[in-house]
């Protein structure tokens, strides 16, 4: 089905292709939540808020920029709120947990795993700005135009912004005894 055809049924509350759309984004939707949260509970309550958002509000999208683009909108925002509303500082060690399954695993795997944790880990030691930017860039692959629709920003600020976070990064990493070009 093509991505303006399923828009057009989720404006029509089509739940079918509600749950579709939601479930092309939802790990996205999670991935962006949980490090700018850095608390995998608030970021499943986050992401079912920007489900919810996206079901009541998918009529006024008109179609301007991406989907992708207007959904991470929501999430931000989401994810901003949220932190205002909440208040609470989030400690690292809390938002550090992550959980690894060694068991019946081959060593090659847990270490996959282990550098995998590290550097979630430094991620997370990043400020908010540079975690945000590393997420939607990084990981999650966007543009740079995507980036500065969803974020208010000027492309050029958006691509200063960039080689900051990764550098701070790098200086996280180095830090744990990551080499360089891992």
């Amino acid at each position: 089905m093509e991505e303006m055809e399923l828009i057009e049924r989720c404006k029509n509350k089509d739940l079918l292709a509600f749950e579709k759309l939601f479930s092309i984004y939802e790990n996205k939707i999670y991935n962006l939540s949980y490090y700018t949260l850095k608390n995998k509970e608030d970021a499943r309550d986050v992401t079912q808020d920007v489900c919810l958002k996206i079901y009541k509000s998918i009529e006024k999208f008109q179609g301007n920029s991406k989907i992708s683009t207007w959904i991470y909108r929501i999430t931000y925002n989401t994810c901003i709120d949220y932190l205002k509303k909440k208040k609470a500082e989030i400690s690292f060690e809390e938002a550090s947990k992550f959980e690894i399954d060694n068991e019946y695993r081959v060593e090659s795997i847990v270490e996959k795993n282990e550098i995998k944790n590290i550097i979630k880990k430094c991620i997370l030691r990043l400020s908010n700005d540079h975690r945000t930017i590393i997420i939607l860039r990084d990981i999650n692959g966007l543009s740079y135009q995507e980036i500065s629709e969803i974020l208010g920003l000027e492309i050029g600020t958006v691509k200063s912004r960039i080689n900051r976070a990764r550098e701070a990064l790098k200086n996280e990493l180095t830090k744990t005894g990551i080499r360089r070009g891992c």
